[in-house]
């Protein structure tokens, strides 16, 4: 079991590092006019400097190795799946980079999405087992691999799509990434506690340049980065093949920028557009609308993060028919908020 003041050094040296670093990224965009423009299907008006995503992955990083220091059986249990994790986080990394730097095609970058997927696959991070909420379970078989491609993919890409307001996906995330830090503190899951934490210093030291106004945004490079881990989270989680993370907890906290993906691929489904099209339907945008001001926005996005988090760890302590009524319920009453709010509306 590791001291609580072994978590605090590992959270403050994430956070710092990514504060600290914000600072330097930010010098270093304006200097070379790293910038991200307005445009029709962006909600500000100034050219912001980009590429803060670089100093989440420095918040984190820093954050990982100080872990591997004063966690010794980290060293022996994770370093193997962590090295293979740490190649797609490269990956994605320089993918980011380079997307907002020259506006990559999407259908590139969904490949290079895949190809990372597949890497995190192979280092063993991977879905093989569905508990079922009545118990037993389901094996997955041959769709493990492909069930586990689709997850990492649509997490980076949900992550991506959030991140259209002030601090809107880190703050989401980082909310997220707590009650998943939650429930591997229940479930005694050092490596995804330790992978959580660092997550969450990084996101901490970056949100207060990146809340409105912005100073500086992630931009694709920091959302695909953040998507990434909180899918491996998630993965480390599952390898578990615990009821609690296998079943509820990633997808209730994860709710928010989950359900904003689903209603964006079946609203251009219904128009008939591309999926990879561009607009200012999401949940964010529309309740925008209605709110007029970026922060109500934000925090109300950040509120339901929180309810939907709190709702994933209650589902810790019900089993059998309890769950499963519990789930029902859940789903009824997004559906009512979801379609009170026009969402389900698709124009």
């Amino acid at each position: 079991m590791i001291h609580l003041k072994t978590y605090l050094i590992i959270l403050i040296i994430s956070a710092l590092t990514s504060y600290i670093s914000t600072f330097v990224v930010r010098k270093i965009a304006l200097k070379k006019h790293y910038v991200d423009s307005p445009s029709k299907r962006k909600v500000h008006v100034r050219p912001v400097p980009t590429l803060g995503g670089i100093a989440l992955f420095l918040g984190f990083y820093l954050g990982m190795a100080a872990a591997f220091i004063f966690v010794p059986g980290l060293r022996y249990d994770f370093f193997l799946p962590f090295c293979g994790f740490s190649l797609a986080v490269l990956i994605i990394l320089m993918t980011g980079i380079y997307d907002d730097l020259h506006d990559m095609k999407a259908q590139i970058k969904l490949v290079i999405q895949l190809l990372a997927a597949i890497i995190v696959v192979s280092f063993g991070f991977e879905i093989n087992i569905i508990t079922k909420p009545l118990g037993g379970s389901l094996p997955l078989g041959a769709l493990s691999m492909a069930i586990t491609v689709l997850w990492i993919v649509g997490m980076v890409n949900a992550i991506n799509l959030l991140d259209g307001l002030d601090g809107l996906a880190a703050g989401v995330s980082g909310i997220a990434v707590f009650f998943l830090f939650i429930a591997a503190l229940e479930m005694k899951i050092i490596p995804v506690a330790v992978l959580c934490l660092c997550l969450m210093g990084a996101i901490i030291g970056f949100l207060p340049h990146n809340f409105f106004p912005a100073r500086i945004f992630m931009g694709n490079t920091g959302s695909m980065f953040i998507g990434l881990v909180l899918s491996v989270i998630a993965l480390a989680g599952f390898q578990k093949r615990t009821a609690l993370f296998t079943l509820f907890v990633p997808l209730m906290a994860m709710a928010v920028p989950i359900m904003d993906t689903c209603l964006s691929i079946i609203r251009r489904f219904l128009q008939k557009k591309p999926v990879f099209t561009a607009d200012k339907e999401h949940i964010h945008h529309r309740i925008l609308r209605e709110e007029k001001t970026q922060v109500r926005v934000v925090l109300l996005l950040y509120f339901l993060t929180f309810c939907f988090g709190l709702i994933a760890l209650s589902f810790a302590r019900l089993n059998g028919v309890y769950a499963v009524l519990g789930l029902i319920l859940v789903i009824l009453t997004t559906f009512k908020w979801l379609r009170d709010w026009g969402f389900l509306e698709f124009k």
